[in-house]
């Protein structure tokens, strides 16, 4: 694709949406949507750089009014633009199209366009590498460079990873929106994320990308969704891309049902002109020696009798694009060769690598290797990355990745991590587009987390110095909190659950010391400490009510049963229980989503503080108020500590890339690793202490502090999984072990594309192609 970067000119334009200069009246929203248009800004400006948009300028595609039955009629536009219930009084008819034919256009005209548009909403449709995308960053880019101080602020969105069955299209772009500039989701004015408020106030233009990269079986609904969010926004703007095929298979449904976006218009890319595509591809050669290389080939299609299926294929842009790539060198660049899918095991560069013979675009036309344009297609797809890896090998180092480190890979070894990275989304993801580093993590086994911090919980169950009753109530607590997850779902916060698992641990204690009152049996005060010490873990595998229900049971086995004094079972016992526990916590209890830094949660320091006043108290019941008031202490302290950490607000007029939301990831996880295990480790080791000397407490202090620490870390942010999946994946050779400097050096390249925190191959095409090679 070709996209452009800043597009000036003395274009005067009607207003899409014609509202006040502050639409809100509130000015701290209005400057939250300012900083969002410098972030939005500056973002795809930076990321049309990267892809070479205006070297030598953007390809001039076209487009014209979609055919009538896909969309609403051009009188129910009108309708609901003049008299719909909530719309803006102002609204002015001034200047609207009279029809859609009037819809027809090029090159920068989308943004006029749109402003004809009465409802101010766009469906853009087209074939596969027609341009759409490029069309949507060059309209991003038009509004804001004539944006008004209130104005809404375009915001480009790819569709790919939303599933409308499970989410509505408010929360899905919540959370979206909420990663790719963390700032928007931090409270607002109202309690709610700012990116919800800005949504609420009208202040966001939605320019979705990819319907189509949406499942068919969902697209459907995923237009229904689109509709309730715009049924609940009348004036909110909207532009929406799909390619056309699937759209028009979805809004005319086999089974009778029809459906149509709500209040949208519709335009349609064409094909390129061949004399533009030669003269785009004449200009990008690099100099006179290039330039005669494409002048050859356009005159022998010139000369044939029978139309070439070279001159169909070059017509889109996409494949002009590829075109440019695979034949038009830079100045820096070697030439490449023959490429063969078979070379790069990613173990070292071909025996080709660094003498490659030059190819030239007029092989292209030879009937006998190319008889079809599928099989042109192919070749340049083929030739891609291999072509993107030839270009920079000088002698100067690479620029330094996001590890500050300056590795080059070849282009075998590229195309191998690549392919299985195609792979991975195309199969295991579904076929969605969007690269997320946090969700490579799930590429891994799903147990390995778990099993590598059970592992680490052993030695915790090992130098517990309590009976076999320990493990027994970690089990018992944790299988009933796993059965309770099915009518009580973890939050994305644990603090719920944990606070369920603090009540249940004192409820469940409170009735195993009861029923051993009522049975006769002497109750020493330990055996408060044995159930108190239980119940927490559960709160980790559900909500409130499965953290409760867990934390019950847990208690109640440690309180009833619970003999001090160990036996000679117990440490086995125990160490299983403790790492069936912790692997089960980790591997059920982890987020999907990445962390976006530390902050402290009015929830989470009153659980601590709950729980070490109850931990006081026990310790105060078995050896006396001094060590019961030092216990209650440090478990209060670290427990508020080590439980209250949440995310923290983010630099707004900023937009997040792969490696900053990675690097606040790694923040979160270490911070809230090192809260936890100082917050467990010291109360654990004045509890056994104050029991059994400071020799027995400092051991299990510090073995209780690593199993959890980490484990907390594991809880609270992806880097850990992410950072076992990428070892995993890396000793099976399938990605390289800087994996992202690895992304963000094929972002460099060209190879990728980003949009906000998350990569994508540079076209659905690329990723397809490679994701079916053997």
């Amino acid at each position: 694709m070709i996209q452009g970067r800043d597009f000036h000119g003395a274009v005067t334009i009607n207003r899409f949406v014609d509202r006040p200069a502050e639409p809100t009246g509130d000015a701290a929203l209005i400057q939250a949507a300012d900083d969002l248009a410098s972030a939005v800004q500056r973002q795809w400006r930076e990321e049309a750089a990267l892809r070479r948009l205006n070297d030598p300028y953007p390809l001039p595609v076209r487009w014209r009014p979609a055919e009538p039955q896909l969309m609403e009629s051009w009188r129910s536009l009108v309708r609901l633009a003049t008299t719909g219930v909530g719309r803006a009084a102002s609204a002015s008819p001034s200047g609207w199209a009279s029809g859609p034919e009037e819809l027809a256009g090029g090159g920068g005209d989308l943004v006029k366009v749109l402003a004809s548009v009465p409802t101010g909403r766009l469906v853009l449709l087209g074939d596969p590498g027609s341009g759409k995308s490029m069309l949507l960053v060059r309209l991003v880019l038009d509004l804001l460079a004539r944006r008004r101080h209130g104005d809404p602020v375009p915001v480009l969105v790819p569709l790919a990873s939303w599933d409308p069955d499970r989410e509505d299209l408010d929360l899905w772009l919540e959370q979206r929106l909420g990663i790719d500039y963390p700032w928007l989701g931090d409270p607002g004015r109202t309690g709610t994320a700012r990116a919800r408020e800005l949504l609420d106030a009208g202040a966001i233009l939605l320019v979705l990308d990819g319907l189509d990269e949406i499942p068919d079986r969902v697209r459907g609904r995923a237009i229904a969704r689109i509709n309730d969010a715009l049924g609940h926004r009348p004036d909110l703007g909207m532009v929406l891309s799909s390619r056309s095929a699937p759209f028009a298979a979805t809004v005319r449904a086999q089974d009778g049902y029809e459906v149509r976006v709500t209040g949208a218009a519709g335009v349609e890319a064409e094909p390129l002109d061949l004399d533009t595509v030669a003269s785009y591809l004449r200009d990008s050669a690099g100099g006179s020696t290039g330039e005669a290389r494409w002048l050859e080939v356009f005159a022998a299609l010139d000369a044939e009798h029978d139309p070439h299926p070279l001159g169909r294929l070059l017509t889109t842009p996409l494949m002009a694009y590829l075109a440019r790539v695979a034949y038009n060198s830079s100045p820096n660049a070697v030439k490449f060769g023959p490429y063969s899918p078979a070379v790069g095991s990613g173990r070292g560069p071909a025996p080709d690598e660094q003498h490659a013979h030059a190819g030239r675009p007029f092989e292209l036309l030879d009937r006998s290797r190319f008889p079809t344009d599928t099989a042109i297609r192919e070749h340049l797809l083929d030739a891609f990355i291999p072509a993107s890896y030839a270009r920079d090998r000088t002698p100067a180092p690479v620029p330094a990745g996001p590890s500050g480190s300056r590795h080059r890979w070849t282009r075998g070894q590229a195309s191998h991590f690549l392919t299985f990275l195609a792979r991975d989304l195309e199969d295991r993801q579904q076929g969605t587009t969007d690269l997320r580093w946090w969700d490579l993590a799930d590429a891994a086994p799903r147990i390995l987390a778990g099993v590598a911090v059970g592992l680490v919980a052993v030695p915790a169950g090992v130098v517990m110095p309590f009976g076999a009753w320990l493990g027994v109530g970690m089990l018992v607590g944790v299988a009933v909190a796993m059965v309770g997850r099915r009518w009580s779902p973890p939050a994305p916060s644990f603090n719920r659950g944990l606070a369920g698992g603090l009540i249940g641990s004192l409820l469940g204690s409170t009735f195993g010391l009861g029923m051993r009152l009522a049975l006769g049996i002497p109750s020493p005060a330990g055996y408060l400490v044995s159930g108190l010490a239980l119940g927490l873990v559960p709160g980790f595998l559900g909500g409130f009510r499965a953290g409760l229900a867990g934390g019950v049971a847990a208690s109640f086995v440690g309180a009833f049963v619970g003999e001090p004094e160990m036996g000679d079972s117990a440490p086995l016992v125990n160490s299983v229980g403790f790492g069936v526990a912790a692997a089960c916590v980790v591997t059920l209890g982890h987020g999907r989503l990445p962390a976006r830094g530390i902050r402290w949660s009015p929830l989470g320091i009153l659980t601590g503080l709950g729980g070490g006043l109850a931990l006081g108290i026990a310790v105060t019941l078995q050896t006396g108020w001094l060590d019961g008031l030092l216990s209650g202490l440090v478990a209060a302290v670290g427990g508020s500590f080590g439980a209250g950490l949440e995310a923290k607000p983010a630099e707004a007029t900023v937009a997040a890339d792969p490696q900053t939301v990675l690097g606040q990831d790694r923040v979160t996880f270490w911070t809230t690793a090192a809260a936890g295990g100082l917050a467990i480790g010291l109360a654990a080791a004045v509890v056994i202490a104050s029991a059994l000397g400071p020799w027995r407490g400092a051991v299990t202090g510090v073995a209780d502090g690593l199993a959890t620490g980490l484990a907390w870390g594991f809880l609270q942010a992806r880097y850990g999984p992410f950072t076992l999946a990428r070892w995993w994946l890396a000793l099976r050779g399938q990605v390289p072990w800087r994996l992202m400097s690895f992304l963000a050096d094929a972002h460099r390249r060209g190879v990728l594309r980003q949009v906000g925190a998350t990569y994508q191959l540079r076209h659905a095409e690329v990723q397809r192609r490679l994701a079916r090679r053997t």
